[in-house]
C-alpha cells in the first residue's frame, strides 16, 4: 500500500470513528432516591431501555443518592442546564414560584384513587406550564408516596403529641404553616441533612414520604413511625430545555420510555410503601397507624389551611389550586 493510500485510509478510519462518537449522546439524570430505591432503579432500567432501542446513540448516566445535592440543588442545576434530566418531588419547586406549595397541604385529595386520577391525567395541564416557563420540559409524573411521622421518642399519634418538639419539615410554607398549627417548632432542611439533624438532636421527629424515609434509613434513628398518609408528594421527571433545544427528534422520541413506563413504576409505589412498613414492623420497629378519631383530630390541625396558604401566595396560587379542584372534581365524577 502507498503512502498516498495509507494516509487516505487512515484519514476514512478516522473519519468515521469521529462521526460515531457525534452520534453518541450522553445525557445526566440526577435524583437524591438512593440507587436502590423504586425510583432509582426505574431510571436505571429507563436509561438501560434507552441505550438498547437507540444502539447505543443516546445514553443516560443516572446519579443518585444526592451525589450532586439535595432537590433545590438539582432543580437549580436543571434549570440553568448543568444537569440534563432532573427527577425532583414538587417540593422543590417553591423555587419556580411559591404558588407550587398547594400541592403540600395536608389532606390534598380525598382518596388514594383521586390523586392517582390527578397525577396522571391531569398534572401536565395544572404544572406542566409552570416548569416550562421555569426553563424544564417535563416527560413524565409520578408517585412518592404519603408522609409519615419519625419519631426518636414515642408514636405522634395526634398533631398533640408533636407540641413543642423540633420537627423536621420540608422547606415549604405549607409544612412551615402546618408545623404551627401543630404547635411545633418546624425546622425546614433538606432530606439529605434529616438524619444528620435526628442524630445530633437538632430535631426530635420529622415529616417524610414513608417509602424514601425508610429507603435512606430514617426509621433506625427515629424508630417510631406513625402512618399519617397526612400529605402526598408528587414526582416529575423533566428535561432542562437547555439540552431538550439541542437533542434531534429521535432523541426526543427515544425519551419517551420514561413517559411510557412512569405510571407502570409510579403504580407501585404505594403498595412499596405498605410493604416496606410491614417489613420494619416485623423488624421491631413500633409503627402505628391511626384511628377514625386520631385522623380527625390530624385533619382539624389542618382545616382551612390550603385555602389560607392559596390567599397568603397570591393570585396565581389561587389559579393553581382552582385548577387542581377541578381536576379532583373531574377524577370523582
Amino acid at each position: 500500500m502507498t503512502l498516498k493510500k495509507l494516509a487516505l485510509t487512515c484519514a476514512t478510519a478516522l473519519g468515521m470513528m469521529t462521526a460515531a462518537a457525534q452520534a453518541e449522546t450522553t445525557l445526566k439524570l440526577a435524583t437524591v432516591a438512593p440507587t436502590s430505591s423504586p425510583w432509582a432503579q426505574w431510571a436505571q432500567a429507563a436509561a438501560d431501555r434507552i441505550e438498547e432501542i437507540s444502539g447505543g446513540e443516546l445514553k443516560i448516566q443516572v446519579i443518585g443518592d444526592a451525589q450532586l445535592g439535595d432537590e433545590q440543588t438539582i432543580l437549580r442545576q436543571g434549570i440553568k442546564g448543568r444537569v440534563d434530566i432532573v427527577l425532583v418531588s414538587n417540593i422543590p419547586m417553591s423555587l419556580i414560584g411559591q404558588e407550587v406549595d398547594v400541592f403540600s397541604t395536608p389532606f390534598l385529595f380525598d382518596s388514594v384513587e383521586q390523586g392517582t386520577c390527578v397525577v396522571y391525567n391531569h398534572m401536565s395541564d395544572i404544572l406542566g406550564p409552570t416548569l416550562q416557563d421555569a426553563g424544564l420540559e417535563p416527560l413524565t409524573w409520578m408517585e412518592i408516596g404519603h408522609y409519615v411521622v419519625f419519631s426518636k421518642n414515642e408514636n405522634a399519634l395526634t398533631p398533640e403529641d408533636l407540641q413543642g418538639q423540633k420537627l423536621r419539615v420540608a422547606a415549604t410554607t405549607s409544612d412551615e404553616a402546618f408545623a404551627r398549627r401543630m404547635s411545633a417548632v418546624g425546622v425546614p432542611m433538606g432530606t439529605s441533612a434529616t438524619i444528620p439533624a435526628l442524630q445530633t438532636g437538632n430535631v426530635e421527629s420529622a415529616l417524610l414520604p414513608g417509602l424514601f424515609g425508610i429507603a435512606i434509613g430514617t426509621h433506625k434513628v427515629a424508630p417510631y413511625v406513625t402512618v399519617t398518609d397526612h400529605a402526598r408528594p408528587i414526582g416529575a421527571v423533566a428535561v432542562s430545555q437547555r439540552t431538550y433545544n439541542k437533542l434531534s427528534d429521535q432523541e426526543k422520541e427515544w425519551l419517551n420510555v420514561f413517559v411510557e413506563t412512569g405510571p407502570a413504576m409510579s403504580a407501585t409505589i404505594l403498595g412499596t410503601q405498605e410493604a416496606l412498613l410491614k417489613k420494619i414492623e416485623e423488624a421491631g420497629v413500633p409503627v402505628a397507624r391511626l384511628t377514625p378519631e386520631q385522623t380527625a383530630e390530624w385533619k382539624a390541625a389542618s382545616e382551612g389551611l390550603r385555602d389560607e396558604l392559596a390567599e397568603e401566595l397570591g393570585p396565581e396560587a389561587v389559579a393553581l389550586l382552582e385548577r387542581l379542584e377541578a381536576a379532583k372534581a373531574e377524577c370523582s365524577s
